[in-house]
């Protein structure tokens, strides 16, 4: 019996079989060539053991938990504030503001940020008016370029220039110089006005001016110069003598002050009356020849100041002071001091009639008449301290003499001569020799 066959497939068709042997044809691919990649078997952590995870955990102690928040920072907060920040920088001292600017990355971007505002207001609020007068346009030397990198006007390739820390330290520094100056003054007794302070910084400006034209623009302009600016030196040149002339406690001479003001600066007046420079005859003759020119001093006396053997000063250093632009080959300047006499002359001020008043200024009260405490600054303390009282007058004190006397019946001698049994004329203690109410 012949086998049954499968049923005839129509034309074109073709039987199952032949459809799953071509898929499996098909479907196969030639096998790639093997890769010459490594494969990695496994990994080494370049990480060692967190040895102390039993006590502190998992995690690192330094690392704050995500889920915690963070603890409240007052210093960032004050940076961040838009208001807080310019008056906690304001009141720093200029050395903590050099310092957080040099450390903090915060603090020295917000303070670039507001660099202009923040230097400008620092030295109005601690010395308005040295700031006014020494302003940062007359010393480009202390300006630095905006680190925001801000144009100038109409230079827009440039960056505007903008008053810098130094310029900052300049400032202060010598408000203080002046007010120690001042200070000095008081604790002897030697009192000025308040508004001196201002006058003096004026002072010094018209010290730094190289030129005589200069000078003599900058004291004929009396909204600089006032007259009363011009009767306070005055003043304070008149107390600066009495300082230095004072028969006891006194150690120089009228002439040390003008030398001392005709110097470049006030630092050297400063550190002599605060006892950090001393003088000797030496560095002042040294001094004198380096201020003055040769037809001023008196060489037909003192033969020597001419003498470059002698005085041991290069001749090209002689008269500096006295010689614009404070250089060998300049012109005659006249020192800073006769400018500001000269000018209350001009002026019609007539200073002179004002010399006794000068003197006697400070010591007693106009309207009470009575004596005023002078300023005293005791070894324990740091500040000087003013007592409420003054010196009392003289009539007070013989009236407390005399109730003493009274008292303790001390005017009064016992019969036969002095209670101690010793003739007073013998030892030569006579009454009138001997005044007791004048020590």
């Amino acid at each position: 019996m012949a086998e049954e066959s499968s049923p005839a497939k129509g034309k074109g068709k073709r039987p199952a079989e032949d459809m799953d042997v071509d898929a499996s044809a098909t479907s196969t691919t030639p096998q790639t060539p093997p890769s010459t990649t490594p494969q990695v078997i496994r990994r080494h952590w370049h990480r060692r053991r967190n040895v102390a995870a039993t006590v502190w955990g998992p995690s690192l102690p330094g690392q704050a938990s995500s889920k915690q928040p963070q603890r409240f920072n007052l210093y960032k907060a004050i940076l961040r504030h838009p208001n807080l920040f310019f008056q906690f920088a304001i009141r720093l001292p200029i050395t903590t503001i050099i310092d957080l600017y040099a450390i903090d990355k915060e603090f020295h971007y917000r303070f670039n940020k507001y660099s202009t505002s923040i230097v400008s207001d620092y030295t109005s609020y601690h010395a308005p008016h040295a700031a006014f007068i020494f302003s940062w346009i007359m010393f480009p030397e202390l300006c630095i370029s905006d680190p925001l990198l801000k144009p100038m006007d109409g230079r827009p390739h440039l960056a505007r220039d903008i008053p810098s820390l130094r310029w900052a330290k300049m400032v202060l520094y010598r408000d203080n110089v002046v007010r120690g100056i001042l200070t000095c003054l008081a604790l002897e007794g030697l009192r000025v006005p308040r508004e001196t302070h201002t006058t003096l910084i004026k002072y010094w400006l018209l010290m730094e001016i190289r030129t005589t034209a200069m000078r003599q623009a900058f004291l004929s302009d009396s909204k600089i110069w006032t007259d009363t600016d011009i009767i306070f030196f005055q003043l304070f040149l008149v107390k600066l003598d009495m300082l230095f002339q004072d028969p006891v406690l006194g150690s120089g001479m009228c002439e040390l002050s003008h030398l001392l003001l005709t110097q470049k600066s006030l630092s050297l007046l400063y550190n002599i009356l605060k006892g950090k420079t001393v003088l000797d005859y030496d560095d002042l003759t040294d001094m004198l020849i380096r201020t003055y020119l040769m037809d001023d001093l008196d060489t037909d006396t003192h033969t020597w100041l001419d003498d470059e053997v002698e005085n041991g000063v290069p001749e090209e250093s002689w008269g500096l002071m006295c010689r614009e632009q404070w250089c060998t080959d300049g012109a005659r300047m006249e020192p800073a001091v006769d400018m500001v006499t000269m000018e209350g002359i001009k002026r019609g001020l007539h200073v002179h009639k004002w010399l006794l008043d000068f003197m006697l200024y400070g010591f007693m009260d106009d309207e009470t008449e009575e004596n005023l405490p002078c300023p005293r600054k005791w070894r324990a303390d740091k500040k000087v301290v003013v007592p409420s009282e003054g010196w009392p007058a003289e009539s007070l004190r013989k009236q407390v003499i005399e109730t003493l006397d009274d008292r303790f019946d001390v005017g009064s001698e016992p019969e036969g001569g002095s209670g101690d049994g010793v003739d007073r004329a013998v030892l030569g203690l006579d009454a009138d020799v001997m005044d007791i109410e004048g020590y």
